[in-house]
């Protein structure tokens, strides 16, 4: 009950910094490669009392990737850190977008801002805008399409050739979409309630597929598959250790084959003082609860089971309460995180690793409000006037139900689409007599439909988003000492008494942490005068476990025949430091 109550404690103090007034970060932009980099050198020079550019690596086209810092003057290495990545997943160039406006914010408000003055004194902040400049160069070149391979390639489909068959855009229209054609051996269906939309048939329900499906492109080689085969199969966020795919040609030859992965971690590696990794991209751990595991489990197998272990998918739960409640996002991640950084960050180095995806089209379509007088849809779920309606069954059978095609996701996304006037975002199916394949139709959803909102809500997402992570600062260990005491027993006999505390939401390490033993444990050492001993205790002491509103008292006997002055120093990687002195007494 006493931790749960610290829990609770800890939460509403970060909520009431919440409520303080954040600064409006600038509306968000899309930038190219140069102009972000542009940018990034500009915020860094005009804002050298609280911002520097940092080397990260360079991308396997030879891009340059950099991290802007963020804190009160040169920071401590032992002060706490936050690292931010964006665009780690190619298509998210938005992200890019939404991190770079929190640089910027960062930094005007260091100038004037109370709360960002506060959190830079005690946190820094990397900012790491786009991880993956190779892929998301693809946004701003034409035909559009989303590139998520950048790596090195492979021969798909076995045929002695590489990289025939990638995707294109064969109509012309500058726009790589979908493109559909009968085939008696396809697995998709149409939509029963909206054509527009593809389902994968259920054979369990005695569907039978009418549809192939595959990207925009041409089928060079003849095997009657197009775009299977593109220039590169590797992918940046499938290239980490954690969970890799060996046998997989998007995993890339071998972990961290990628050089924006290998930069990264090494990036991670020279910085030890990151306690925390926020990312914007597909995956999420903050709207849906991550898979989770027993604390104990890890000890049970050589390789341990992938996912939270349970008590720290508890505080991850806090967070995610608090992210909720903020920034109001429902957005689901996608795709597998085998070979991720978001989950090499947590089961690798055992650091909190917060993925964020930005947006997605909605799934869950807006109810109308009925006029007035009007039966509402649950009244007359089936149309028409309430003659017909009472004379409709008014409820089908179970296995009518059960063999009934169940609507898919996309038909919602249509709905949403359609109802926000936003219909750039789906190119309508047309007739097209592809070179190989013959007749198809092609169409779908465009390029970046799903991962970049509507722009009127733009600087609302950048605003919660550094609302959120403002608060972040208060949750990451910090060690202070609370108490600490020297008192003379005898001649030439002290007792020294400390108690060392941790006042935040996190503790020292995460279970995931303490479990890789990834960073060293807090240090802790007792500073005696010249031709001191100590009778009892130890002279260093290292602390793995210290939990958050946690702390632990330490207790000595020295021997010194004239005392004058003891002290204490802690020393972390990524919890802060301390130092006291007392006078024997």
């Amino acid at each position: 009950m006493a931790a749960f109550l610290s829990v609770c404690c800890a939460l509403a103090s970060v909520l009431a910094i919440a409520a303080q007034d954040a600064p409006t970060p600038p509306a968000p932009e899309l930038l190219d490669h140069a102009a972000l980099s542009a940018r990034m050198g500009a915020i860094a020079g005009a804002h050298p009392e609280c911002a520097a550019l940092v080397p990260v690596g360079f991308s396997r086209a030879r891009r340059r990737i950099d991290a802007l810092r963020f804190s009160a003057g040169e920071p401590a290495v032992a002060q706490p850190a936050i690292l931010v990545v964006a665009n780690i997943d190619g298509p998210q160039a938005f992200s890019s977008a939404v991190a770079l406006t929190h640089a910027q914010a960062l930094a005007d408000g260091f100038a004037n801002d109370k709360l960002v003055q506060d959190f830079l004194a005690k946190t820094t902040v990397y900012i790491v805008p786009r991880a993956n400049p190779d892929a998301a160069e693809a946004r701003f070149a034409m035909p559009r399409f989303e590139l998520e391979a950048t790596g090195t390639g492979v021969d798909n489909d076995r045929d002695r050739r590489d990289g025939e068959d990638p995707p294109s855009d064969v109509d012309g229209d500058g726009v790589v979409a979908w493109m559909r054609w009968k085939d008696p051996e396809g697995q998709w269906i149409l939509d029963p309630k909206d054509p527009r939309a593809m389902l994968k048939a259920d054979p369990k329900k005695g569907q039978r597929g009418e549809y192939m499906l595959a990207l925009e492109g041409r089928d060079l080689d003849r095997d009657e598959t197009p775009s299977e085969d593109g220039t590169n199969d590797a992918i940046l966020n499938q290239n980490f250790p954690q969970d890799w795919q060996e046998h997989g040609a998007a995993a890339g030859r071998f972990p961290m084959d990628e050089p924006e992965a290998r930069a990264l971690a090494e990036f991670m590696l020279q910085h030890k003082e990151i306690a925390m990794v926020v990312t914007y991209g597909a995956l999420d751990t903050l709207v849906e609860k991550p898979k989770s595991v027993a604390d104990g489990a890890a000890a049970q197998k050589r390789i341990p089971a992938a996912g939270w272990l349970e008590s720290d998918a508890a505080l991850l739960a806090e967070l995610s309460k608090r992210y909720g409640e903020l920034t109001t996002n429902k957005t689901k991640g996608r795709g597998s995180d085998s070979g991720s950084f978001q989950a090499w960050v947590y089961q690798h180095r055992g650091l909190w690793s917060l993925a964020i995806p930005l947006f997605d089209i909605p799934t869950e379509a807006k109810k109308k409000e009925p006029a007035s007088g009007d039966k509402t849809a649950e009244d007359n779920p089936a149309g028409g006037d309430a003659a017909k309606q009472d004379d409709a069954p008014k409820a089908r059978g179970k296995s009518e139900k059960k063999d009934e095609a169940k609507p898919s996701e996309d038909l919602a996304r249509l709905e949403w689409i359609d109802a926000s006037n936003e219909a750039a975002r789906f190119v309508p199916w047309k007739s097209f007599a592809h070179p190989e394949l013959g007749a198809v139709e092609i169409g779908g959803f465009a390029p970046f439909a799903r991962t970049e909102p509507p722009t009127a809500d733009w600087p609302k997402i950048a605003k919660r988003e550094l609302d959120f992570l403002l608060t972040l600062g208060a949750d990451l260990p910090r060690v202070s000492i609370e108490e600490f005491s020297a008192k003379r027993l005898s001649p030439g006999l002290i007792e020294v008494n400390a108690a060392i505390y941790n006042g935040a939401l996190l503790p020292l390490a995460s279970k995931s942490g303490q479990r890789t033993e990834s960073s060293r444990p807090l240090k802790c050492v007792l500073v005696l005068p010249e031709g001191a001993s100590i009778a009892s205790g130890a002279k260093q002491t290292l602390i793995r476990d210290l939990g958050g509103k946690s702390r632990r008292e330490m207790h000595w006997l020295v021997v010194c025949d004239q005392p004058t002055q003891i002290g204490l120093k802690l020393d972390s990687d990524n919890a802060g430091a301390a130092t006291a002195m007392v006078e024997v007494k």
